[in-house]
């Protein structure tokens, strides 16, 4: 496999598709304002040219009828009254020369350009005047041409009347008032654009003021970030993360309070093996010959065992957010919690307890969960294990559903909590005062957080008789079972 060169820098390829907020925002507004001044300004050139050539060709009409006002007819024979100098003053135009033509059909000339030969009008017969563009043969220069007819009556010569005039002068027309129109537009938006910029670059001073605070909290600062001054559309994302700061220094505190609490309660354990060696230490050392004394082995193997069981239940409280976190599985509730507790039994008869299982719950339904059935076991595990060593004898199981919500209740007959217990129940590595140093103090925490990371409620419940009952309720995705298999409701 390639490796990059060490001084090389890394180019991201794909850097130049990434733009800066302000960038994202720029880029459609400037195009926009540039699209709809191309757009406006084509619209406008388009109009002024229509505009343009309607305003010219009316002038060429009148410019022919002006001359045809200039016809007389004596026997039916054409003629014009005036002078060439009057005819020439009547198409006269200061901004181009015009050129005109007045003939009869016959192709007889009575005053004119004789050099405008434009025989595409011969074959008309229709009195309409008519426009149309021709290119001089002599010239070569593009003419916009008007030609009309005239015949007062049936046995009158026919006469054309011809006036054309050089293209250019509307070309330079149409080229000021686009001018007129673009000059203005360009000279605004040297002006818009910058406003836009600034006015955008105003409006997002405070997500950079934002980004500043983030920046600036580090590692250790989890304070939250002010509000006051950020704007109402990036408010909730503000305290979203404020919410979220809030919970990790939660977090944060409760894992220094953790790890501070682990350690406390490792001491015990490891300085009782330090002290357990010590002593066969010295006993080998005074007499080598002398066997290991089996009291201080047995020790030993109780203080081990213990700091042993008590690692087993660090690590369990440390993984229930690792495992909660992953990606979790469709699982059915009931079946999970009464496959471990079928296994309890047994350790409960050992120990000269009774364990009762108790299953009120519809066998025609599935109880669906979403989360990890291994940690729901683990739950049943640790309060029954619970209940073997410090509740009554008479310890029960009780599974049933109210609507699409388990309840289950794990209960003994042992003597009644009294209330500084309930209050301190929960709290990690509390441990009452029950004469058995081998218990962590952590196996109801367990229970509580992954209860609660299953979206449901771990409680202590007070109960007439009862030396201690857990209520667990959890909220299911309830489902009719394909094949019905019921579960028959065991007694112990």
């Amino acid at each position: 496999m390639n490796t990059p060169s060490p001084g090389r820098a890394n180019l991201n390829p794909l850097g130049w598709i990434n733009p800066s907020l302000l960038k994202q925002l720029m880029l459609p507004v400037v195009s926009l304002w540039v699209a709809c001044a191309l757009l406006a300004t084509s619209a406008a050139y388009l109009l002024a040219g229509r505009s343009t050539n309607t305003s010219f060709d009316r002038l060429l009409a009148d410019d022919a009828q002006a001359l045809s006002a200039q016809l007389r007819w004596n026997d039916g024979v054409a003629s014009f009254a005036a002078s060439k100098e009057t005819a020439d003053s009547l198409v006269f135009d200061s901004l181009s020369l015009s050129h005109y033509s007045v003939h009869t059909a016959t192709g007889r000339t009575l005053m004119g350009d004789m050099h405008l030969e434009i025989p595409e009008i011969e074959a008309r017969t229709d009195p309409q005047a008519i426009f149309f563009d021709h290119t001089g043969r002599r010239s070569h220069t593009p003419l916009r041409v008007v030609a009309q007819r005239f015949q007062p009556s049936p046995g009158d010569e026919a006469v054309w009347v011809v006036v054309a005039e050089s293209k250019e002068k509307r070309r330079q027309v149409k080229d000021e008032i686009a001018t007129a129109i673009f000059l203005p537009a360009l000279i605004v938006g040297f002006f818009i654009i910058p406003l836009f910029y600034y006015s955008i670059r105003r409006a997002l001073s405070p997500t950079r003021q934002l980004s500043a605070l983030v920046v600036a909290h580090g590692d250790d600062n989890l304070s939250p970030l002010p509000v006051e001054q950020v704007p109402q559309e990036l408010r909730e994302l503000v305290a979203h993360t404020n919410s979220l700061l809030q919970r990790l220094q939660a977090s944060v505190s409760e894992q220094r309070r953790f790890i501070a609490d682990a350690a406390h309660q490792l001491q015990t354990p490891m300085a009782g093996i330090r002290l357990l060696v010590g002593d066969m230490r010295r006993i080998q050392k005074s007499d080598p010959t002398q066997p290991m004394d089996a009291e201080v082995l047995a020790q030993l193997d109780e203080v081990a065992t213990r700091g042993a069981r008590m690692v087993k239940q660090l690590l369990a409280f440390a993984r229930v957010a690792e495992d909660s976190a992953a990606e979790p599985e469709v699982f059915e509730a009931v079946e999970a919690m009464l496959e471990p507790a079928a296994r309890w039994r047994s350790l409960a008869l050992t120990a000269g307890k009774s364990l009762e299982l108790e299953n009120h719950t519809d066998p025609k339904r599935e109880f669906m969960l979403h989360g990890s059935p291994v940690l729901l076991g683990e739950v049943i595990s640790n309060l029954l294990d619970n209940a073997i060593r410090y509740g009554g004898p008479q310890i029960k199981l009780r599974l049933h559903h109210h609507d699409s919500t388990l309840i289950v209740h794990v209960q003994d007959d042992g003597p009644p909590l009294d209330e500084h217990a309930r209050s301190h129940l929960m709290l990690p590595f509390w441990r009452g005062d029950h004469g058995q140093p081998e218990g962590s103090g952590l196996g109801l925490s367990i229970a509580q957080r992954i209860v609660e990371r299953l979206g449901g409620r771990f409680a202590l419940v007070e109960r007439a008789g009862l030396g201690a009952c857990f209520e667990i309720t959890l909220p299911c995705e309830v489902r009719e079972r394909p094949a019905v298999q019921a579960r028959n409701t065991e007694h112990g």
